[in-house]
């Protein structure tokens, strides 16, 4: 390609300007036609020049050179110079046609320094020539300046004199279009990182040079439809983009996964094997119908036949000893009732009697490695000597967990107790129970214990397993009731006995899954027994309120809730209830100022990890402020989410959601719904225009500072409203001046400025 034809004009440009207002990146952007990446925005500046040579070097560069403005056929070769003052620049301004004078609109000094410093030696070196005044950096106007200084971190120019960034001290347009103006220069704004203005300020360059060209090459007929440079439009922003209302992950299969490695919570002991295994009755009864039966049966009545058993069983031999011991179990019952009076006062009755009655010895019982099983030698058992039947009041103390003196049987104790009767601890033969005709439980009894958080003595459930099922394998069982998941390095074979004896069979395809190398299959089964055990979950808790421990008095009602559920799930309910405070020793706690229909849909959530939100929006809001007290923001998300849905299918049915926006935005405010708040500012950010035309009483509901921040969010900007203003009517004068030029342009005694 031939580019020294005829008729080809030959413009140089020089751009001159402070150091790091951006000349260098401006050069780079029209001579490759390409954006500044973000990732150099904030690299350390360091003075450089784009070397004339590029022309020569580059073909690339040589070709995006050229180009027509009007008709004219230009080749456009930039100068680029230093910025530092001192520098000698007479070399650059020789033969200039137009000269580009660059400040950047994020620091004020390089604009004072127009004036100052720049035109002064535009003035002494090329007079007649024209000039472009350039703000560059246009982007920094409408830029998030909070997230930029985050990201970029300490701002700064890193030119001579190291001038910090202020992000209030964006220069408006019209400031620099009235130095433009004392400078007898055109004004243009642009921007390297997303192009705006860049081959617009260039074009209009040309456009100035070759207009003072035509004054000296009147005869060139190619120059006569060259236009004076033109007015740049105000720049808009692009519209913000509505803001997304994120939701937290949720941790509810965590939270109710965690409560089998804490057996702080547990309500009942598994008896394997001589080994105790704690777990929670709530977990168990939504994993497992078995369970549900299990724990549903009535224990505080006992038959005659299983009393003569327990009797017959426990009892000395001498008639003697065996009324002792039936004394001793009347006295026994008297004292639980003594217990539940306790119970309706202040629990001093009950804590009293419980002292009385405690027989502390710790000689039976052993803590396991992973602190949530107890292992029973023989080793620990009294001497041969003593007496290995326990009576009903003794127990061992375990921490502040109580459990009855289990162990093996003596010789003489072995005689007297036939074969079925292995499976149950001696201690716990006298306590109310029922033997099971079930293929994985051999009995279930009822053992009075002192609840760690209240120090009152409660009822837990004692459950003798079947000898066919090993202390590993209903461990791992239960893994797989707490998490949906089970440890392959298990037995197999002993979990999948065990699993076929209670009666799950998911969990025994699962393990048929593992031995055929078709783990991938297992996920399938995962998902539906999770969500099967979250929908039992609201059916037998939240909706029946099965096994509830305490009462939460409420504006309006009572609510019934299950503490290990509330504590696993909310961190305040744990800090409230597990002994720090008065209330946990309360079976029943009251919470001001909010309603009983709002914490009943507050425990659906704590109970399912979902909750209905078909409400109205004060409803909405009430339950957003008792999510934030409790410190729950997931469920505040959900509730922001749901809003927000709610008000953009309002929107599209009436076309007039301003006032629920209005009413929304202080609420969201106050009770930390930060996303709900955004997502509000935002509506009122893009529609205020319109409000201030139609409903401008409106505005005066915000609050002062929640106008500031909708007022530099507005879109579009105050800035662009005014600089439209005054773009059309500078328009609309040269327009005017257009045709009265038009309209004389024959008459020989009016000159072309």
């Amino acid at each position: 390609m031939d580019h020294d034809v005829p008729r080809q004009e030959l413009v140089k440009c020089v751009v001159v300007g402070d150091s790091s207002t951006g000349k260098t990146r401006l050069i780079v952007a029209r001579a490759t036609n390409q954006a500044t990446p973000r990732s150099q925005l904030f690299q350390t500046h360091v003075p450089s020049v784009w070397a004339i040579d590029q022309y020569r070097c580059c073909q690339e560069v040589l070709e995006k050179s050229c180009e027509v403005v009007d008709g004219v056929s230009v080749t456009l070769r930039l100068w680029d110079t230093f910025g530092d003052h001192e520098k000698d620049r007479c070399f650059a301004y020789g033969r200039a046609d137009v000269v580009l004078l660059c400040f950047s609109i994020a620091d004020n000094l390089s604009l004072m320094n127009v004036k100052k410093v720049w035109i002064e030696e535009i003035k002494h070196f090329c007079p007649r020539t024209p000039i472009v005044l350039c703000g560059t950096k246009n982007d920094l106007r409408t830029a998030d300046l909070e997230a930029l200084i985050k990201e970029r971190g300490p701002v700064s120019h890193h030119c001579t004199k190291h001038r910090p960034f202020d992000p209030k001290g964006v220069i408006p347009p019209k400031e620099g279009r009235k130095v433009a103006k004392e400078i007898k220069a055109y004004y243009y704004e642009t921007s390297s990182y997303t192009l705006y203005g860049v081959k617009e300020v260039f074009d209009n360059a040309v456009r100035a040079a070759l207009i003072t060209r035509r004054q000296h090459r009147f005869w060139q007929s190619n120059l006569k439809k060259v236009q004076r440079p033109l007015l740049q439009a105000p720049f808009l922003p692009s519209c913000p983009k509505e803001p997304h209302i994120h939701l937290q992950k949720s941790t509810y299969e965590e939270d109710i996964a965690s409560l089998l490695s804490d057996v702080t919570y547990a309500d009942v002991t598994f008896v394997v094997q001589g080994e105790l295994i704690q777990a929670e009755k709530v977990v168990l009864m939504a994993s497992s119908s078995v369970f549900h039966d299990l724990f549903l049966l009535d224990l505080c009545t006992r038959s005659e036949v299983d009393r003569q058993r327990c009797t017959s069983r426990c009892g000395s031999s001498s008639s003697s000893g065996q009324s002792s011991h039936e004394e001793t179990i009347l006295d026994q019952n008297d004292d639980a009732a003594d217990i539940r009076e306790g119970e309706n006062g202040d629990g001093t009755s009950a804590m009293q009697y419980h002292n009385k009655r405690l027989d502390l010895d710790e000689h039976y019982l052993s803590i396991s490695p992973n602190g949530n099983t107890c292992f029973i030698t023989s080793k620990q058992l009294p001497a041969s000597g003593q007496s290995t039947q326990p009576t009903f009041g003794a127990r061992t103390c375990i921490g502040s967990v109580h459990f009855g003196p289990y162990g093996h049987l003596s010789d003489n104790d072995s005689e007297k107790i036939g074969e079925d009767d292995w499976s149950i601890p001696v201690s716990i033969r006298c306590l109310p129970g029922q033997l099971l005709d079930h293929p994985a439980f051999y009995s279930i009894h009822l053992q009075e214990k002192v609840d760690v958080f209240s120090g009152r003595p409660v009822l837990r459930s004692v459950v003798v397993m079947n000898r066919k099922v090993t202390p590993d394998a209903f461990k791992t069982v239960l893994q797989y009731l707490y998490t949906g998941y089970m440890n392959y390095n298990s037995c197999l074979e002993d979990v999948e006995t065990a699993a076929s004896l209670l009666e799950l069979g998911d969990l025994v395809t699962f393990i048929a899954n593992i031995k055929q190398g078709e783990e991938y299959l297992n996920l399938d089964i995962t998902k539906p027994f999770l969500q099967q055990r979250k929908e039992k979950m609201r059916e037998l808790f939240f909706q029946k309120g099965i096994l509830s421990d305490i009462a939460i008095k409420l504006d309006g009602g009572r609510v019934s809730a299950h503490k290990c559920l509330l504590m696993v799930r909310c961190d305040p309910m744990l800090a409230m209830l597990g002994g720090h405070f008065k209330e946990s020793c309360y079976s029943e706690v009251e919470l001001e100022g909010f309603k009983e229909s709002t914490f009943y849909h507050l425990l659906e959530y704590l109970y399912t990890d979902e909750c209905s939100m078909d409400l109205p929006h004060d409803e909405i809001i009430a339950l957003i402020e008792l999510a934030n007290f409790l410190c729950l923001p997931q469920l505040v998300a959900v509730c922001e989410a749901y809003l927000v849905d709610d008000l953009k299918r309002e929107l599209e049915k009436t076309g007039d959601i301003d006032e629920s926006i209005v009413s929304l935005l202080q609420c969201a405010k106050h009770h930390n719904a930060h996303q709900l708040y955004a997502w509000c500012i935002h509506y009122l950010s893009i529609h205020v225009l319109d409000i201030e035309k139609s409903k401008p009483k409106l505005l005066h509901q915000i609050c002062p500072d929640d106008s500031k921040l909708l007022e530099s969010k507005r879109w579009p900007p105050r800035h662009y409203l005014d600089e439209a203003e005054d773009y059309e009517k500078s328009l609309a004068a040269l327009n005017k001046e257009f045709e009265r030029v038009k309209k004389h342009k024959w008459c020989l005694k009016k000159s072309e400025k």
